[in-house]
């Protein structure tokens, strides 16, 4: 037997079922991470040198941690209620049915371990990264801690976002699963539509990530190896996540709308010929042609104009914070 884990449980993800627990969550995430970063004296230095503190990368840290928990919680919410909204077009009988949305949460304890060991792994990595070598980073690290607070920050924004962006992959491959399994009807693929909105809430996580990365150029001469291997981390499997869900039935509707065509047309080929002049011998005729029409107007892709306007709100958001920091770097660069 498979043993799982429940990672509302784990995460303390059914405390922030409401809009105002996920506010409240993140305040306070917010407000002690930015104590302790004070305290330890991180966010006095220029972090031209890990060993001086870094303002940007506690900043950076405080944003994305208290970020991403509450927004992990509302996206998880809504994804375990978008599978049940096809209901009818998915195949399955009332029991499946009703534990699909439980997948959501519940995960296997080796993918769990799997996935908190590549967390680990890759904190140390970026770490060893950033100090050079293992001797310096213990060095440094048991020595000052500013330093010490950086490389914690570090490995701890690494362990978060690895288990966050591991289960929102595995919610795709939930959501693309089901994708294979529904049952297509180009009259009413609207109601694949939730398929759409998983893809498209995915990528909120990320996209809110990658727009808090501007917060480290607040530092002065800021060492590439500090955010590309993070951004890069996270702008790939926003890709997967936002195409995984939906790809299947895009490919599944566009088949079914083939052969539909195909079919239509061969039966409006065998009707004799029509004479314009007798109206009756169209009856036959016009039904076919209607429904032509209609088959032709169905999209191949399960989005509608709310959902594409919100995915183009939510891609802008990174580069414009981006032009943003730029911006007022120049401007601070002028005035001094």
């Amino acid at each position: 037997m498979v043993r799982v884990v429940d990672l509302r449980r784990l995460l303390g993800l059914s405390a922030l079922a409401t809009p105002p627990a996920r506010w409240a969550t993140a305040v306070a995430l917010g407000t002690v991470l930015l104590a302790l970063f004070w305290a330890s004296g991180t966010m006095s230095g220029q972090a031209r040198e890990p060993e001086t503190g870094s303002l940007g990368a506690a900043l950076f840290f405080v944003a994305i941690i208290a970020y991403i928990v509450p927004v992990f919680a509302f996206i998880s919410q809504r994804t375990a209620a978008a599978i049940e909204e096809p209901g009818p077009l998915l195949k399955g009988d009332a029991s499946q049915q009703h534990h699909r949305p439980e997948q959501v949460y519940r995960k296997p304890l080796a993918w769990l371990l799997v996935v908190l060991g590549i967390g680990i792994v890759a904190g140390i990595a970026h770490n060893l990264i950033l100090y050079g070598s293992p001797e310096r980073l213990w060095t440094v690290s048991t020595t000052s801690l500013p330093a010490l607070s950086i490389t914690l920050g570090t490995f701890a924004v690494w362990l978060i976002m690895t288990l966050v962006i591991s289960a929102l992959l595995d919610n795709a491959g939930l959501m693309a699963r089901l994708a294979r399994q529904c049952r297509i009807d180009l009259l009413h693929t609207y109601a694949l539509r939730p398929f759409a909105r998983v893809a498209v809430i995915s990528t909120l996580a990320v996209v809110g990530a990658a727009a808090a990365f501007p917060l480290m150029f607040v530092d002065d001469a800021l060492n590439p190896a500090t955010y590309l291997p993070g951004l890069l981390a996270i702008v790939i499997p926003m890709l997967i996540m936002a195409g995984r869900p939906i790809w299947p039935l895009h490919r599944r509707i566009a088949e079914a709308k083939r052969r539909s065509l195909a079919e239509l047309n061969e039966r409006i080929r065998r009707i004799p010929q029509i004479d314009p002049d007798q109206p009756e011998t169209l009856a036959s005729l016009a039904p076919l042609l209607a429904y032509r029409r209609e088959i032709l107007l169905v999209s191949e892709w399960p989005f509608d104009v709310g959902v594409v306007a919100r995915l183009g709100l939510y891609l802008i958001i990174p580069p414009l914070t981006w032009v943003g920091a730029a911006l007022i770097e120049n401007v601070v660069e002028s005035f001094l």
